[in-house]
């Protein structure tokens, strides 16, 4: 008799411990399941983020490109030799154009600051692993760390080349202005002027074109991930 009773005594506490174990194993199904929902929504949300910054990239890039591109083809008239973007051919009529001033050679336009606002809080946060996807993560990294810094880099360096023009010619600028493209006849003023154009030229190339290539790149990539 004890020996039965010892037996379904031992049956019944192997049975709920099989029944324990298999509760604790659903629970952790469901603790890992809700923790990956979570996890989607998260990156989901990082995602619409980075979006949202590059889109307003994009319409910055807008704003900005028909003002770069002017300046540009404005010293076209002052050497006509000069290679410039395909991109901004049709910007503004080069025949309408007979007055530029040291204003428009020397200076240039508002930089182009793009949205990080969304990518470092990711990153401060310890959330780049959310996004799965490599190659979108490869992408948003790299322009994030490669072509935004690039980008200021090149704005910097026109900005000192434009201050160093301002200086040198100074005495042109205030003894010297002139009123038509064909009064400027300074040779040395016109090879600075060569130099500082090809890296505005540069920047317009990277800002404009390069940039604006990537960013609707990686939006495509981003609406492809989010259907999903």
């Amino acid at each position: 008799m004890e020996k039965n009773k010892t037996g379904k005594y031992l049956k019944y506490a192997i049975g709920e411990i099989v029944l324990v174990v298999i509760g604790i194993l659903i629970a952790l199904q469901i603790n890992n399941w809700n923790e990956t929902q979570k996890g989607k929504m998260k990156a989901t949300a990082i995602l619409k983020a980075i979006r949202s910054d590059m889109v307003k990239d994009l319409e910055r890039i807008e704003d900005l490109k028909p003002y770069w591109g002017e300046e540009i083809l404005y010293f076209k008239k002052v050497f006509p030799s000069y290679k410039y973007p395909i991109d901004i051919e049709n910007i503004v009529d080069l025949d309408t154009i007979n007055q530029v001033n040291y204003s428009t050679l020397f200076d240039y336009d508002a930089p182009f600051r793009s949205n990080t606002s969304a990518f470092d809080a990711m990153i401060a946060d310890g959330n780049s692993e959310l996004i799965t996807n490599d190659s979108l993560f490869i992408n948003i990294q790299e322009f994030y760390t490669f072509n935004v810094p690039t980008n200021e880099s090149l704005f910097e360096i026109l900005r000192q080349r434009s201050s160093d023009l301002n200086y040198k010619y100074a005495h042109l600028i205030t003894y010297k202005p002139y009123e038509n493209v064909s009064d400027l006849t300074d040779e040395y003023l016109i090879a600075d002027l060569n130099i500082y154009f090809r890296s505005k030229n540069f920047y317009y190339w990277r800002t404009f074109i390069i940039n604006r290539k990537s960013l609707l790149g990686i939006i495509n990539q981003i609406d492809k991930e989010l259907e999903q």
